[in-house]
């Protein structure tokens, strides 16, 4: 009786596998949304093992989902040798934006204005929101809570830095392709209005630019009948998207109302009205639209203000905003956005009617 013959193929070495140019296409393709981690942070990441990212993350997506409008892509996990055991990053378009460590076996304690007490800890800066603070060890997570420090586990430090990086950049996730998805499902329930609006009076370009523009600001695009009405609407007077953003924005000042408001009361920093003067009289336009061109002298007095004023709203736990007139909202906003993204720019007109405004600071030159 013959023997039977086990057939071995050797594996191609990777010199030859990239002979065939079919497979060096794959390398070519760039994930939207990627995190990378150390050696050290796998455990937390790896479902098979107990981790919990994974559903943490699922979760995440609905809600933002739920809240925006706006499905993100999935994001891509992955290990890497490159990087520091308890470090890992978070890449947009293949392209790291933000990067943090975690120490697995202690907690975060976020220290409050007024502690009533000091807790020994390793200090450190809070990724996400850049708040001093510092890892503790289990055992004094307790007392820490006593002492009123927010302590938070290593898990949802990570996933918190993850989910603002990715809700700050969602306007460059936003693809044409989704675009299209967002207005296919649209034609089932408002047939005409989609019919009215597209191609004639707005290009599918032009609908992402403008829905790019919201997201950009944290303005939900979920309520899409009222922004197409309201982009029908505005075509008649003018083309500029900046100025449909700008109305799109009136339209929606319920959610902005909603995003800002806290018991009713609405937390600001107002600005000068010489100051609006000065930036309506510094306007001035080119191919690509209205630009500010204030003086160096003026930009720098400008930012120096609202680095102080912002400060303000550390005490309160809010997010900085800062009102100014409709007319030069959008801006403002360009003008110090690269500096200051956290903080978000409204005008009067976006703010709902039974709103009781309080401004806790004034920029002034």
């Amino acid at each position: 009786m013959q023997s039977p013959m086990k057939l071995w193929r050797k594996k191609p070495s990777e010199e030859d596998y990239y002979k065939d140019v079919n497979n060096i296409y794959p390398l070519l393709n760039v994930e939207p949304i990627e995190m990378e981690f150390g050696y050290s942070l796998i455990p937390l990441v790896d479902d098979a093992g107990g981790g919990k990212l994974i559903n943490r993350i699922v979760i995440f997506r609905r809600q933002y989902a739920q809240d925006m409008g706006f499905v993100i892509p999935s994001i891509r996990l992955r290990d890497s040798a490159s990087l520091n055991p308890n470090q890992y990053s978070i890449k947009i378009k293949g392209e790291v934006i933000a990067s943090g460590e975690i120490l697995v076996d202690y907690y975060l304690a976020i220290e409050p204005s007024d502690p009533a007490g000091e807790i020994d800890g390793i200090d450190t800066i809070e990724p996400a929101y850049g708040i001093p603070s510092r890892w503790i060890l289990p055992e004094n997570k307790e007392l820490a809570e006593i002492y009123g420090y927010t302590v938070i586990d290593p898990l949802s430090v990570m996933l918190t830095h993850m989910s603002e990086m990715v809700s700050r950049h969602s306007y460059e996730l936003l693809s044409r392709a989704e675009v299209l998805q967002l207005i296919d499902n649209m034609k089932g329930s408002i047939p005409e209005l989609v019919e009215e609006a597209f191609p004639n009076i707005i290009s599918y370009s032009s609908f992402q630019k403008i829905l790019s523009n919201l997201l950009k600001e944290g303005v939900p695009i979920k309520d899409l009948v009222t922004i197409i009405e309201t982009i029908v609407d505005s075509a008649s007077s003018t083309k500029d998207l900046d100025i449909i953003t700008e109305n799109i924005r009136v339209a929606l000042k319920r959610t902005i109302t909603r995003k800002f408001c806290e018991g009713g009361q609405m937390k600001v920093i107002t600005l000068d009205a010489e100051l609006e003067k000065i930036i309506v009289s510094s306007m001035a336009k080119s191919e690509h639209g209205v630009y500010l061109s204030l003086s160096p002298d003026v930009l720098q007095k400008v930012l120096l203000q609202v680095a102080e004023n912002i400060k303000k709203f550390n005490d309160i736990s809010l997010k900085p905003v800062i009102l100014t007139s409709h007319v030069v909202r959008v801006y403002f906003y360009r003008l110090i956005e690269q500096f200051y993204p956290n903080v978000s720019v409204i005008s009067f007109n976006e703010i709902a009617n039974n709103v009781q405004i309080q401004s806790i600071g004034n920029i002034v030159l």
